[in-house]
């Protein structure tokens, strides 16, 4: 991810902290960041380039997990997704606030959000390749919308209930892949 991609990203979360994303405008961002981005002409690809910056964060940081087995690895990497979420707690439930109410609106954020499990999933050393491995990225991608709607409700600083709950989504996810 390049410096002025970085700078949208963080001048786009900066304002979701004050403004609610119906509020926010391409130009506003922009003008924040004080950089013309060809490649960003929508709001659309406001939301992708933020969710390019978190896994670009998660790369930065993946050299702290320790190589394991795959579902402990899922069990790391997603919960260092939600750390790096937890950094800007109050944008990512702006954007929450507003989806929520035209869920509609939020499925064009599906393939942004599946590029993101591709990403979890190769750092894990999961097969993702033909049906089976279609059917993963899918259970992983389910298992991280249900643990995020836990995340959104759990106010701790240590996210002891979205680690439960992973958990808790991982072991399902695991069972039905012994099925597969």
């Amino acid at each position: 991810m390049n410096k002025n991609k970085i700078k949208i990203a963080v001048s786009t979360l900066k304002l979701l902290k004050k403004k609610s994303w119906d509020k926010i405008s391409l130009n506003e961002v922009l003008s924040i960041a004080k950089i013309s981005d060809k490649s960003i002409n929508t709001k659309k690809d406001l939301l992708f380039n933020i969710n390019r910056y978190v896994d670009f964060n998660l790369k930065k940081q993946i050299a702290s997990i320790e190589d394991s087995n795959p579902k402990d690895m899922l069990f790391e990497l997603i919960m260092l997704r939600f750390d790096i979420l937890q950094k800007h707690r109050e944008s990512f439930f702006m954007l929450y606030n507003f989806y929520k109410s035209r869920p509609q609106k939020s499925v064009v954020l599906i393939p942004s959000f599946l590029e993101s499990m591709f990403l979890i999933a190769s750092i894990a050393n999961i097969e993702i390749n033909g049906v089976k491995g279609s059917l993963r990225i899918k259970g992983i991608f389910i298992t991280y919308v249900a643990t995020y709607f836990e995340w959104l409700n759990d106010n701790s600083e240590s996210l002891d209930k979205t680690m439960t709950a992973l958990d808790k989504n991982l072991d399902k996810f695991s069972k039905i892949l012994n099925y597969i």
